[in-house]
């Protein structure tokens, strides 16, 4: 088809760009072969044609510009590329054709975030399966220290927590907070996740800035299953936070009846202090809960006179 109107009288620059963005593949393949235009010309955004094709999903503009020598790797002014551009609207045929033809998978836009990271956050298994098989950096931290793999638990996307585990993620990077994908699965309460890391060997202890493990989350928050698991794959049950708080006295806080018993069951002790001298029981008597008043005097401990 021959040049729409609106692009007459332009300079062939201009039409260039203009054809990449509408879709228009045999003008764009004429200008290229004309010679009478730079390739990695930029638009009034600060684009490159390359990128404008790939955030509109013109795979066969996308595939002519690679063939023309379309710089691969630049950036635009949020530090996008058009591998990233297409993830964004997940066109895993042109992540492939990208990846295929050797664009750099690993940069990171202004927040830090690569296309897997940004992939993995929104759920597209077929995105992040391309980039992983293609060989990214699955351990690169965004701007809050963020993984792929932290984001995965804590967005619930089991599917990928999975990809991401067979493919070598490191289980216990931690972010800014410290936060590592188990606590961040135990804190949201995605059972199944943290059951993968666990059994993938993640680290059951890692306490973040605030000095809470995964266990200490699940406890205070009442996951009876999670709580369960860490209890059965011996998890350090009597590790105090910033304020001297254990698992048990955060379940006898907030009146998790089953999982106090749990861990008395487990083998917690009763009778470790916070950092105002006080014991899980006498938090729970101060609470009203008497029933785990009731289970842990059962359990052998006793209030202080």
């Amino acid at each position: 088809m021959g040049f729409i109107s609106n692009l007459f009288g332009k300079d062939e620059t201009q039409k260039f760009l203009d054809a990449c963005k509408f879709g228009q593949t045999e003008n764009v393949e004429k200008l290229l072969k004309s010679n009478k235009v730079e390739i990695n010309s930029l638009d009034a955004y600060g684009n490159p044609a390359l990128i404008c094709a790939a955030n509109k999903g013109y795979r066969d503009i996308v595939e002519l510009l690679i063939k023309g020598g379309a710089d691969l790797n630049f950036q635009d002014e949020n530090g996008d590329t058009a591998l990233s551009a297409a993830a964004k609207i997940e066109r895993a045929d042109i992540v492939d054709l990208l990846i295929k033809s050797g664009a750099n998978l690993d940069i990171q836009d202004k927040n830090g975030e690569t296309a897997l990271k940004f992939g993995v956050k929104v759920g597209y298994r077929n995105i992040t399966e391309l980039l992983i098989e293609g060989g990214t950096d699955l351990n690169i931290q965004d701007r809050n220290g963020e993984t792929a793999l932290i984001c995965a638990a804590d967005k619930g996307h089991q599917d990928i927590v999975e990809m991401l585990i067979n493919g070598g993620a490191d289980l216990n990077l931690q972010d800014k907070n410290r936060n590592t994908a188990l606590n961040a699965a135990a804190k949201i309460g995605h059972k199944n996740i943290v059951g993968s890391l666990i059994s993938a060997g993640a680290d059951l202890n890692s306490q973040d800035k605030n000095g809470k493990t995964a266990l200490i989350y699940a406890a205070g928050r009442g996951y009876t299953d999670i709580a369960k698991l860490f209890i059965e794959e011996s998890a350090d049950l009597n590790i105090q936070d910033e304020h001297g708080l254990t698992a048990l006295m955060y379940s006898a806080q907030t009146g998790h009846k089953d999982v106090v018993d749990l861990l008395i069951k487990g083998g917690a002790d009763l009778n470790i202090q916070e950092e105002n001298n006080k014991t899980a029981l006498e938090i729970a008597a101060e609470m009203g809960f008497n029933e785990i008043v009731d289970l842990l005097i059962e359990a052998g401990t006793s209030l202080r006179s």
